[in-house]
């Protein structure tokens, strides 16, 4: 496992032979290393530069590693602290874990064994980081006033999301990947009453059955072969907080069924253990599949579904909510301008026409990707227009999706209104593909010129 040179780790011991092998062992893996023979030379470095990981013997002539945890835990708040004992001495170094350790390290220990711990407590370490990030950046952020849209499907959303945020109800966000699910989740955390606690986002897709269980849930020692130590899962760490399995339903049937008791009996039990932890952990899930079809195809439970239906939200795809594109496309251009000296002066309403009729099978992600994108390559100052668009978004497709969405007309519509309703997006997708030019979209159109022009006065079109 290599890891960024930037992750810094202090290793205090007073014999030699460890620190040597554990110096080389963490500099060969990529990490940073400083080194203390004694606790007042590890508290020395502490008061002269930051560190992630403290890695410190427990015994020592003078300072001992419980002066160097209270050291770090003063000047440090954030750094995870781990202690090596000797095994006379485990009683000591769990009292060191209630004094703030992350956790401790029996002697003799392997190197997979020091490895995976200190891995575990880096990452810990992170989480609280970016949660105290998201914190401070988020409030704006991720407020529903942040909610870029004005379109009924978006405003359901924006009121299910308002009614729900402040209970203690597991909310299901359904819908496909791109539409903004962890968005919206993130939107459910900040405004809830755990807005204070942690918010861990896990990533159930693809993760394998076994490896998600225990990351969830943790270990008892011995769980597994290389289950040295015990070890909290996700679920335990997020305690108080807010839990996000993104696609739940791919988590598989074991950890849907440990999911369905955390929700019922408000505890956990790590692999390989008999004890139950009790917990108040709030969840938050997405699926890109509804409820009632996983129901029918045995994917979920019974019990496991009536827990979820009623925090169930529905996340509109961008295709169904293309009058939204307009406004998100000058949010995400907004967003890139703020790097530029010079800023992109907007898109002209040909592009806007034909990006509005595109599907968008990536949704609002690859609306703002695209937004990333054409903004590098277009100069500065200048217009974004139907020339500098790809292929497939003028003519409305990406392998074989249609462009838009295919409207209903209702049953006993007047038809005149019926054409009415179908001739301006036609007209705006025909002066897109022509790029203005009014004599070739009435060729698109098949239509006269002047035919053309007395639609694009009724419409109230501007080109």
């Amino acid at each position: 496992m290599r890891v960024p040179s930037h992750r810094r780790i202090l290793i205090v011991d007073d014999e030699l032979q460890i620190l040597t092998f554990l110096d080389d062992l963490f500099r060969t893996e990529g990490w940073e290393v400083q080194t203390a023979d004694s606790g007042s030379s590890g508290i020395d470095r502490l008061e002269e530069r930051r560190f992630d990981i403290v890695l410190t013997d427990l015994k020592m002539p003078g300072s001992d590693g419980i002066e160097v945890l209270r050291t770090a835990r003063k000047l440090q708040s954030d750094t995870e602290v781990i202690m090596m004992t000797g095994y006379g001495t485990v009683d000591t170094a769990i009292e060191a874990m209630r004094a703030g350790a992350f956790h401790y390290l029996a002697k003799p220990f392997k190197a997979e064994e020091v490895l995976h711990l200190v891995d575990k407590a880096y990452t810990q370490r992170q989480l609280k980081r970016e949660n105290l990030y998201l914190k401070a950046e988020s409030r704006g952020r991720h407020l529903l006033q942040s909610v870029v849209g004005t379109s009924p499907p978006i405003q359901e959303v924006m009121a299910a999301v308002q009614r729900l945020s402040d209970t203690e109800s597991p909310v299901l966000l359904v819908g496909e990947r791109g539409t903004g699910r962890s968005f919206f989740a993130r939107i459910l955390h900040f405004h809830s009453s755990r807005s204070s606690g942690l918010f861990v986002p896990v990533h159930c897709a693809g993760a394998g059955e076994e490896s998600l269980e225990g990351d969830l849930f943790g270990h008892a020692a011995g769980a597994y072969e290389e289950a040295v130590l015990p070890r909290p899962g996700k679920i335990a760490m997020t305690n108080n907080g807010t839990i996000y399995l993104s696609e739940i339903m791919e988590a598989g049937p074991r950890v849907l069924e440990r999911i369905t008791t955390l929700l019922t009996a408000k505890t956990i039990t790590p692999v390989g253990s008999t004890q139950e932890v009790v917990l108040d952990v709030r969840l938050l899930a997405s699926s890109s599949t509804d409820l009632e079809t996983l129901t029918a195809k045995g994917k979920v439970t019974e019990e496991l579904r009536n827990l979820l239906a009623p925090g169930t939200i529905h996340i509109p795809a961008l295709r169904e909510r293309a009058e939204d594109i307009p406004l998100l496309l000058h949010h995400f251009l907004f967003e890139e301008n703020r790097n530029r000296k010079k800023p992109l002066r907007g898109f002209s309403q040909t592009a806007i026409a034909a990006l509005s009729a595109y599907a968008w099978p990536g949704n609002v992600r690859e609306l703002e990707e695209f937004v990333k994108s054409i903004s590098k390559k277009k100069k500065q100052g200048t217009v974004v227009d139907a020339t500098d668009l790809p292929t497939e978004i003028l003519y409305g497709r990406k392998g074989r999706k249609p462009a838009g969405r295919q409207k209903e007309v209702p049953a006993g519509s007047d038809i005149r209104d019926a054409i009415q309703d179908l001739e301006k997006p036609m007209v705006l997708q025909a002066l897109a593909l022509a790029e203005g030019d009014r004599e070739r979209a009435a060729e698109f159109l098949q239509i006269d010129v002047s035919v053309l022009e007395d639609l694009i006065r009724r419409n109230k079109i501007e080109s």
